[in-house]
């Protein structure tokens, strides 16, 4: 499906707020495109911006933002004022550890199918947002690109190859991503990576079977590229007559971030991750009367005091080894890292 982005009459990228306005500022560059957006605040604008965390219930609220999306120029450094926030926390390798081997544990007692464990790595750096995402940009030509800034929630920027939910009127499709390998490997998908992608698969089909979705197809799963690292994709398309706003939040968190069941998954997330994900792992993209393209928010960062926090996770089921997971989600880390470090 090509992606139709606006209707919004042209403006001027004069009409953006001064760095010095509380209003929130955003910048994408859709995959497979040359061209950066931004939106110019207006309440009576046709396009919806949104910014939507893992967990509501965790105290990151859900933004949206409406106004007029134009063509912009990639933001210089200088353009973004530093938001206070707490200092973030690194991740050790035995916390992970732990976190992993209580997923098992709770996997071999029948308590869970799949569950998401995530880490935290405290880059120090002295590299400004605007310029790592100029660089996310030359690095992921494939990714949603996107660096948001928020009076309180401060500076997120990331590269996600993860399509959550595109719709053009009534025709939508998505995918399942799961699986993680480096590119190049010659080694065949193993049972573990292959049941944790269909796990995300019958997730998708549950919903949309459920929410009333019509000719519902397939697709896969294939080989994904995304940079250095490769996934398993499955491409899902049907004809859907609700609201998309409201399936994309029904598909949200699907196991591929998450776990299955969900609300055993989300809890075992809560007890056992140290840090708050808010934004990580969440949803973000635009809508308008045209449709929608929502991504998940994977290879993101945040701005704290002590540095920028990266995140990454890795799929837990049975047959998981602690020692690989961390090794994936190193690999996770250094898929984007780079566009972060001074």
């Amino acid at each position: 499906m090509t992606e139709t982005f606006f209707d919004d009459a042209p403006r001027s990228e004069s009409d953006l707020p001064s760095s010095a306005d509380q209003t929130p500022r955003l910048w994408w560059r859709p995959p497979g495109h040359t061209e950066v957006f931004t939106l110019i605040p207006d309440a009576a604008g046709t396009s919806t911006f949104h910014f939507a965390p893992f967990d509501a219930t965790t105290g990151a609220p859900e933004m949206t933002w409406r106004g007029h999306a134009v063509k912009a120029s990639a933001p210089e450094p200088g353009t973004l004022p530093h938001v206070a926030t707490s200092d973030g926390h690194e991740t050790s390798r035995d916390e992970h550890r732990t976190n992993v081997e209580a997923a098992l544990a709770a996997i071999e007692a029948g308590d869970l199918d799949k569950v998401v464990v995530s880490r935290t790595h405290v880059a120090p750096t002295t590299v400004a947002p605007e310029r790592a995402f100029q660089s996310l940009c030359a690095m992921h030509p494939r990714a949603l690109v996107y660096l948001m800034h928020h009076p309180v929630e401060g500076t997120w920027c990331g590269a996600t190859p993860e399509l959550l939910l595109r719709a053009q009127q009534h025709d939508v499709d998505t995918v399942s991503l799961a699986g993680t390998r480096r590119n190049g490997s010659q080694a065949a998908w193993t049972n573990k990576e292959r049941q944790e992608q269909q796990v995300v698969t019958d997730h998708i089909l549950d919903v949309m079977a459920e929410l009333g979705a019509e000719d519902v197809m397939q697709d896969g799963p294939r080989d994904k590229q995304y940079g250095e690292l490769v996934h398993l994709e499955t491409r899902i398309s049907a004809r859907f007559p609700g609201d998309l706003h409201s399936l994309a939040k029904a598909l949200h968190p699907t196991p591929a971030v998450c776990g299955r069941p969900f609300d055993r998954a989300s809890a075992f997330i809560r007890t056992h991750e140290r840090h708050n994900r808010t934004y990580y792992a969440g949803f973000l993209g635009w809508s308008s009367p045209l449709g929608c393209a929502y991504y998940v928010n994977l290879r993101c960062a945040h701005w704290a005091d002590n540095g920028v926090i990266l995140y990454a996770g890795g799929g837990i089921v049975a047959g998981s080894v602690a020692e690989d997971e961390w090794s994936e989600t190193e690999a996770k880390l250094q898929s984007f890292a780079p566009a972060f470090q001074g």
